[in-house]
């Protein structure tokens, strides 16, 4: 009797385990290699600007043309999309150096204390799967 109960806590045991990885495995997001992460809509693009303004104390006039530069920005990102279907290496470097035209854009709108508040907020901002920051190999990006 003692071995039949310590089989049916074995088999009890590796079901559970089981259903515990299964659902783990569920639980993660899909990752496509081959497929870059989705743009934001219109409302997180809001949401990123209301960030953006509170982290770094921006003017309504401030706010208002960051406002346009998000997108504007993401409007570009989702054209450039669009027409490099094939070659990944061209296309990032094409969103690199989009982002980095974004980058200067939105600095030459804030004073020497916002843009140094600027560079704390992009460091600390969530990271997207499938991104990486320059210098951060493997840890993903913003």
């Amino acid at each position: 009797m003692n071995k039949h109960n310590n089989i049916n806590r074995c088999l009890l045991s590796i079901v559970l385990g089981g259903l515990l990885f299964t659902g783990s495995l569920s639980a993660q997001p899909p990752r496509d290699g081959n497929r870059p992460p989705a743009l934001p809509d219109s409302a997180r693009i809001a949401q990123m600007v209301d960030e953006m303004a509170t982290a770094l104390s921006l003017t309504e006039e401030q706010k208002s043309a960051v406002s346009e530069l998000h997108f504007a920005h993401f409007a570009d990102a989702k054209a450039l999309m669009e027409k490099s279907q094939g070659d990944r290496e061209s296309h990032r470097q094409a969103m690199d150096a989009l982002r980095k035209t974004f980058d200067e854009q939105v600095k030459a709108l804030l004073t020497d204390e916002q843009k140094a508040k600027y560079e704390t907020f992009m460091k600390n901002r969530s990271p997207r799967p499938g991104h990486q920051r320059q210098g951060q190999q493997g840890q993903g990006r913003h």
